[in-house]
């Protein structure tokens, strides 16, 4: 009984935190003012062609800035490619925004399977982030509900956009 109480007790207790860990956090006025720049800016995607990020207002959309050279954001990836696939009919949009030449981004990109629109900013010229990966949630009006930097678990990150869909 008393073993049957302490699993019971466990379960909920990792149920509540799981509740809290992956519930939206929104940034401050300052991180969110500065991240919602980021749907002003126009990027070349991998074909060279520019885009606007605005384009993808009234989705919920997930910027991810990642480099092909970083660890953590590779590790981050198919999980990314798996949410996009699984959720892109409900009005969800990754847009990754790759930190490094277009000939490397563009390769590694076809070498993994990426199915989301990647976009090049070789000078990091859009957003000045403290480090890679770091991903931006926006909500379907375009403001942002999350910001993350390093590795974001794919359950992390779908438990932040299942109450934006």
């Amino acid at each position: 009984m008393k073993k049957r109480l302490g699993s019971i007790l466990a379960a909920l207790a990792a149920a509540l935190f799981l509740v809290y860990a992956y519930s939206p956090k929104p940034p401050g006025a300052e991180e969110k003012a500065r991240v919602e720049t980021v749907l002003r800016a126009s990027l070349a995607d991998l074909d060279g062609k520019q885009q606007a990020l605005s384009q993808w207002r009234g989705k919920v959309l997930i910027v991810n800035f990642w480099a092909p050279w970083c660890p953590p954001c590779r590790m981050e990836m198919p999980g990314f490619i798996d949410l996009q696939e699984k959720y892109r009919k409900q009005g969800l949009v990754f847009v990754g925004i790759a930190i490094d030449s277009p000939d490397k981004v563009r390769e590694f990109a076809r070498k993994v399977g990426v199915n989301y629109p990647v976009l090049v900013d070789q000078n990091s010229s859009v957003l000045d982030v403290s480090g890679l990966p770091y991903t931006a949630v926006f909500d379907r009006k375009g403001e942002v509900v999350d910001t993350h930097t390093g590795a974001l678990p794919k359950e992390e990150l779908e438990g932040i956009i299942g109450k934006l869909l």
